[in-house]
């Protein structure tokens, strides 16, 4: 071995690093230090690894309960799937077909998204353009390739743009729910260049918006996103195997609870987590979609568990050990040379604040996920199906067109109008899980898997079963899950008495009945989680929030963040941000230099 081999070898196993949170993002992160040899210690403040990722058990199929794929095509991703040897479990997407619910509560129509992307249609003639916005809609919207070609300027705004140019009908009616429906946020916040990269120049070479989206269209139709067969809890269990390996310590159910640097490096302080701990989750990814392939998590412009012999419990999961039962005291410090950040934007902001550095964590929208396994068959709305149910006002920075010429959608997206407690459904979108993966609907049989997800009361005085801000001490979100029955058992912290988790079921079911256009029978079985969603990175000013959170952050040496409210929804982009940030790491501790 060369003397400088030796030497880096040498810089590796004398340093520490200790990440804080064990979602996705912590889990990677300690990954790419462990493999080239520092030695690490990560914290998780739960009883289990994975963040937003978690599958179960329900009525005896394996089920994500949040996070159920991811993108295709993103290389840092398919890299890591590569290096953990899950690359014969993948599976693409069946049913990647988009429908959309317009009018009101009490007269619902519900209609397969046109092709295009981000909800734009590439022809506002086409029949299921016309479903959607109308004749009315139609004309407007074919006004736009009548206008000069001098008129076109450059629109930040995805809302603002596809107002300007095709009418108040597209935006409210294709464009917004998506949006909303997946990320949380307003159409109007949404980047267009982030969201349909190109779009600008293409927009200026077409002269019309809807010219523009036909250039930008793939050739053909393709799955624009996959999962694990089994499960996305494989992707974790597989990197707390790897981990486990590569002898990294793994403390669950203690949290960092502050951050103090001296000429010894960093002083971690660590305590006990609460006793409900368990249904917290405040790990970087774990402010993602349901319905997130990339998470989310929701299609970007933004997937289920190995067997129950494989797959390891919370408590038992591949490298995991209880802060009791650590050779480490559970409430003490760790003196670390680096600390990575891994935590969500709430309780990130706590720790730097520890730390001296003020940070504020990008706003965020609380949801209550329900998993429903139904007994009959669901016919979800078709093209031309009424019902009863939402009208749009908000849209997703997606880039995919639909991929598949299934005759029933496989997610159905609402307004916030039809989200609102207001307006009786509180749903903002609704997935057939069975339609989406193949391995799922071969297991399920006739069971059908329905992931709800409804809008989380903001004033307290309305129907749910937390808080308006269910929040740990160190800002983590509160989660919680029952696999057997209708949420009878659950752990919820200072649930509301307003709300019992079977009305909770209750709300769930008759908003998948309303959004697919038909009865949802009563369900087998049920769980729930409240997620935060993160929001996309192409919210206009996402960039430089990111870019001012980490100048602050590299002010402090030794002193490292990473997650979802950096990298922006969905797992592909956690990765990808994760393994450039310790990269930087990396290169500090075996070079002296980023």
């Amino acid at each position: 071995m060369s003397d400088r081999a030796a030497d880096l070898i040498s810089r590796a196993h004398e340093a520490h690093v200790v990440v804080a949170g064990g979602g996705v993002a912590g889990l990677v992160a300690a990954l790419e230090c462990a493999k080239v040899g520092i030695r690490v210690t990560v914290i998780e403040a739960s009883d289990r690894l994975g963040g937003s990722i978690r599958t179960e058990e329900i009525d005896g199929l394996a089920v994500d309960l949040v996070a159920d794929g991811f993108a295709l095509g993103a290389p840092a991703l398919d890299t890591l799937i590569d290096e953990l040897g899950l690359r014969d479990a993948v599976e693409p997407a069946a049913g990647d077909a988009i429908a959309v619910a317009v009018g009101s509560p009490d007269a619902l129509r519900v209609a397969r998204l046109p092709v295009g992307l981000a909800g734009i249609p590439a022809n506002p003639w086409s029949d299921d353009a016309r479903r959607i916005i109308g004749w009315r809609g139609a004309w407007r919207a074919y006004l736009d390739r009548l206008r000069p070609p001098l008129t076109i300027g450059r629109e930040q705004s995805l809302g603002a743009l596809v107002r300007t140019r095709m009418g108040v009908r597209v935006r409210d009616r294709l464009v917004a729910p998506l949006a909303f429906g997946r990320f949380g946020v307003d159409v109007d916040d949404v980047d267009a260049d982030l969201a349909v990269p190109g779009l600008s120049t293409a927009l200026t070479r077409a002269g019309s918006l809807a010219g523009a989206i036909s250039q930008l269209l793939p050739d053909g139709p393709a799955p624009s996103r996959a999962t694990l067969r089994g499960g996305m809890g494989r992707l974790v269990d597989a990197l707390a195997g790897r981990l486990a390996d590569l002898e990294v310590e793994i403390r669950t159910g203690a949290r960092v609870a502050g951050l103090h640097r001296d000429d010894a490096g960093w002083t971690v302080r660590i305590e006990n987590a609460a006793p409900d701990a368990a249904a917290s989750a405040p790990d970087a990814d774990s402010v993602a979609q349901a319905s997130d392939p990339d998470a989310t998590g929701a299609p970007d412009a933004a997937a289920s568990a190995p067997d129950a012999d494989s797959r390891a419990t919370p408590a038992s999961a591949p490298g995991a050990l209880s802060a009791r039962d650590s050779d480490a005291t559970p409430t003490g410090q760790i003196i670390a040379d680096v600390v990575i950040i891994a935590t969500d934007g709430d309780a990130a902001a706590s720790l730097l604040a520890s730390a001296g550095i003020s940070v504020a964590a990008p706003a965020s929208r609380q949801r209550d996920v329900v998993t429903l396994v139904v007994d009959a068959p669901v016919a979800t709305a078709t093209a031309t199906a009424t019902a009863t149910a939402v009208a749009p006002t908000s849209s997703a920075p997606s880039n995919a067109s639909p991929a598949t010429t299934s005759a029933a959608p496989a997610t159905v997206y609402a307004a916030p109008a039809i989200a609102s407690a207001a307006s009786g459904i509180r749903a903002a979108a609704v997935e057939d899980a069975t339609a989406s993966w193949p391995h799922l609907a071969a297991a399920a049989g006739p069971r059908r898997i329905l992931r709800v997800q409804l809008e989380a009361p903001t004033d307290p005085s309305r129907p749910g079963p937390f808080p308006p801000s269910a929040r740990a001490a160190d800002g983590a979100q509160r989660a919680h899950s029952a696999t057997t029955g209708a949420l009878a058992n659950t752990t919820s912290p200072s649930p509301s008495p307003s709300t019992s988790p079977p009305e909770l079921v209750a709300q769930a079911r008759r908003a998948a009945s309303a959004l697919l256009g038909a009865e949802v029978g009563e369900p087998r079985a049920a769980a729930h989680r409240r997620v935060v969603l993160a929001p996309p990175a192409s919210v206009i000013g996402h960039a430089e929030r990111t870019a001012a959170a980490r100048a602050a952050i590299a002010g402090r040496e030794g002193l490292v963040a990473v997650g979802a409210w950096l990298a922006g929804g969905g797992i592909a982009p956690i990765v990808a941000d994760t393994v450039d940030e310790v990269e930087k790491v990396r290169a500090r501790i075996l070079f002296g230099r980023e």
